[in-house]
């Protein structure tokens, strides 16, 4: 029953949840959110990282801030494979 517990409870179940989420409502809604999200990384990744990483800590909230940082982190990597596949799409289709 912990097992479980910790499993429903865990950050990744919850990103998993909340991409299931949006995508029931169909990727036109979520197509310009994404866009929006991947144009706009390079600003937001970093200053999330930094507030998450260094300021959160100094003012107590060091757990919630490694939490912070992870989803950051994986929404980030996603942006950036997403990139990856779409690039390696054209380059494959271009040659």
């Amino acid at each position: 029953m912990q097992r479980l517990k910790q499993l429903i409870s865990h950050p990744l179940t919850a990103g998993a949840l909340g991409l299931s989420a949006v995508g029931q409502l169909g990727f036109g809604l979520f197509e310009p959110l994404w866009s929006l999200v991947s144009t706009t990384s390079g600003m937001w990744f970093p200053a999330v990282a930094v507030t998450a990483g260094t300021i959160a800590p100094e003012i107590g909230f060091a757990d919630l801030g490694t939490k912070v940082l992870l989803a950051a982190a994986i929404l980030f990597v996603g942006v950036q494979l997403d990139r990856l596949a779409s690039r390696a799409k054209t380059w494959y289709n271009e040659r």
